[in-house]
């Protein structure tokens, strides 16, 4: 993966009240999305903190699901594409330990009218696999982006 470039899919990204990364990154839930050329896949790297515990030394499922889901809609944002979640479905392999090194996979698999069906993948370095969800988006408006006061 030395191909990746750094980005930032959302225009709150430096936002230190977010629910994921901000200033307190460490303790939730730390995330840095990556991307493969400037047209390529969006890559999610992440780390879950203590502050994201379920299960004793695991990470809680919602917490995932808010990996997976936050990936996802990065990967339409960052090709310009402004959305909000409609539908998410989720499938969890394996638990997920806290304090490792994680990455999301994410393929825009098809648009149909104002949806965008995106999918994605939690796995390790070594092709570990986690958890997998697919999800439709719905685009935002012009009015709807700029009632949002973007």
């Amino acid at each position: 993966m030395n191909d990746l470039v750094d980005v930032s899919p959302f225009p709150n990204s430096k936002a230190e009240r977010t629910f994921t990364g901000g200033i307190l990154e460490a303790e939730r839930i730390a995330l840095r999305y990556q991307r493969r050329g400037k047209d390529g896949p969006l890559i999610a790297k992440v780390r879950f903190g203590p502050h994201a515990e379920g299960a004793p030394r695991r990470a809680h499922g919602g917490a995932v699901l808010t990996v997976l889901d936050e990936a996802m809609g990065a990967a339409c944002w960052v090709r310009g594409w402004p959305v909000l979640t409609a539908r998410i479905s989720a499938a969890f392999r394996r638990a997920v330990p806290l304090s490792v090194n994680l990455h999301v996979e994410t393929d825009i698999v098809r648009e149909h009218r104002r949806l965008v069906f995106v999918t994605s993948r939690l796995v390790d370095s070594r092709g570990g696999f986690y958890a997998e969800a697919e999800a439709s988006f719905a685009r935002l408006s012009p009015e709807q982006l700029k009632a949002a006061g973007l």
